[in-house]
């Protein structure tokens, strides 16, 4: 069976380097692109729908039947909304957005539709970069969020157990270190951090 996967031109290298990654793993790609972009696409194995003023007239004549993943990761991201929900609505199992907002995001990810916020890439990246002891709390979705923090030798969690830490806070705990990735996995779970 033919994968296929469905790419939207990001207007930057990011569509290009993602065609090229996944034909490189045995998709047949095709990429819905301007006329004046198409010309960055020919070096790769592709096909080429070039987009005229009305994309999703141009979207509608696609074939979806083998089409395993669509990507529409536009700067505009009611564009991509607006194809996701095509796409979603041809049948296309994995269907992902790039979004700039969280409401968004989240009309996507009611819909089905996985949605990459560019800002929290940023922010993560930057967080890193930056190597901050504390960083800000980051919402995920409704009431989840993610607090990324480095323990450091002078940090009040080392040394004490994600069980304690957990019932403390009265959030769930993970901790990822180059080694390995450490959950609470029974309330007798006794790794300390170290």
């Amino acid at each position: 069976m033919v994968r296929e996967a469905l790419v939207l031109d990001s207007n930057d290298d990011l569509a290009p380097q993602l065609a090229k990654m996944l034909s490189d793993n045995g998709y047949v790609v095709r990429v819905l692109a301007t006329r004046e972009r198409a010309k960055i696409f020919e070096k790769e194995p592709v096909y080429i729908h070039t987009l005229t003023e009305n994309y999703e007239k141009i979207v509608k004549e696609i074939d979806f039947s083998h089409v395993e993943m669509a990507v529409f990761p536009s700067p505009n991201e009611m564009l991509n909304l607006s194809l996701a929900r095509l796409a979603r609505s041809q049948g296309v199992p994995m269907v992902v957005i790039v979004a700039r907002s969280a409401s968004v995001a989240e009309q996507a990810e009611d819909e089905g539709i996985t949605a990459i916020i560019t800002y929290h890439c940023v922010v993560s990246r930057l967080l890193r970069m930056l190597n901050l002891k504390f960083t800000r709390i980051i919402p995920i979705k409704g009431g989840v969020a993610l607090l990324e923090m480095l323990v450091t030798s002078d940090s009040k969690v080392l040394g004490r157990s994600v069980g304690e830490l957990e019932e403390e806070t009265g959030a769930k705990i993970a901790v990822v270190r180059d080694d390995g990735f450490i959950r609470r996995k029974t309330p007798r779970y006794k790794k300390a951090i170290t």
